[in-house]
This record gives C-alpha cells, sequence and structure tokens, in this order.
C-alpha cells in the first residue's frame, strides 16, 4: 500500500506524504465506506473525518502490531459506525416479523452469490442487519468486539446476524420466486 518512509515523513507531518498516502490509500477507505454508508452524499464527508482520524493517531500506529493496511481498515469501520451513529441511521433493533420464527439457522452459501448479488442485498438490507453482517462476515470480528464497538451485548449481535442472514435467504427466494424466463 504505502512504503513504512512514508508513514514516517507523515509522522514528521511532511505534506507531500500526506497527499501521497491519501492518493494511495483513499480507493481502498473509499471501500469500506462504500460499504458501511450507502448514501452516496455522506461518503465525502466520511472520507474527510477518516483520513483526519488517520493523520491525527499515525504517532499510535505500530508496524510491529500489524500492517498499515489492517490499521487503516480498522479506523474506516470505526469511523463509519461513529458516523452512522452521529446521523442516527444505525438502528440495530429491526422489529421481528412472524417470519423470524427459525432464526436459529444461520447457514447460507455465499459462494453461489456473485460480488454483485451481495452488494445489491447489502443496499436493500436494513442498516442495523447490514453493520453487523459486514462485521461479522466480511471483516471478520467476533462478536465479544462487535459488541464492544456497538455498545450491544455479543448476544445482540449473534441474534442480529441470525436475522440478518434470514433477511437474505428470504430476499433470495423473492428474487428466485419472481424470476421469468425470457
Amino acid at each position: 500500500m504505502i512504503s513504512q518512509e512514508t508513514i514516517d515523513r507523515c509522522k514528521h507531518k511532511e505534506q507531500q506524504a500526506f497527499k501521497e498516502c491519501y492518493e494511495k490509500c483513499a480507493p481502498y477507505v473509499y471501500t469500506i465506506v462504500k460499504s458501511y454508508i450507502y448514501e452516496v452524499e455522506f461518503r465525502k464527508d466520511a472520507m474527510q473525518e477518516i483520513f483526519a482520524q488517520i493523520f491525527l493517531s499515525l504517532n499510535k500506529y505500530d508496524p510491529a502490531k500489524g500492517k498499515f493496511k489492517s490499521w487503516i481498515a480498522q479506523i474506516s469501520i470505526y469511523q463509519s459506525i461513529a458516523i452512522l451513529r452521529k446521523r442516527k441511521t444505525l438502528n440495530l433493533f429491526v422489529p421481528m416479523d412472524l417470519e423470524h420464527e427459525n432464526i436459529g439457522e444461520t447457514e447460507i452459501d455465499f459462494s453461489a452469490l456473485k460480488k454483485e448479488d451481495i452488494e445489491k442485498l447489502l443496499l436493500k438490507m436494513p442498516t442495523g442487519y447490514r453493520t453487523i453482517f459486514l462485521l461479522s462476515v466480511i471483516d471478520d470480528y467476533k462478536h465479544k468486539e462487535i459488541a464492544e464497538m456497538l455498545g450491544i451485548t455479543a448476544e445482540t449481535s449473534r441474534s442480529q446476524l441470525s436475522r440478518a442472514i434470514h433477511w437474505i435467504k428470504k430476499k433470495q427466494l423473492v428474487d428466485i420466486k419472481n424470476f421469468t424466463y425470457g
């Protein structure tokens, strides 16, 4: 992604290093932002807030503890969630309806879905479900970590993930039922 030399130059507040870091890391950060923040008009502000946080926190980055890419991904995720909270769009408690009876079933074969199909499903998914789904399935956080991040219990995280997966299954069946042969 970027060299340790560039990171060190950023730590010494060299403007050219900041620019280089932004230009090289922005596409990766934007991919994360796009996953969590679906409203296009808020992504630019999110990017600014994330890079401000990255640059303000650079002295805390320790290459011995992990790669820079992982470090900025974590900041990007945390900041995206903070932005959702600030805008009050992070509703983690979507009311259960009668179709959530078999909530214990959480297995789903994502390999059968194309990336575009998953992105379309995520776009339609309630924000709370989507956030926990992304944190758990895509970004590989444990339920305890998600709970700490979102200020909920690990059980709530598990429950919301189960509901998100059920929601995906339900949407897949609806799409299959609505498919007509041309």
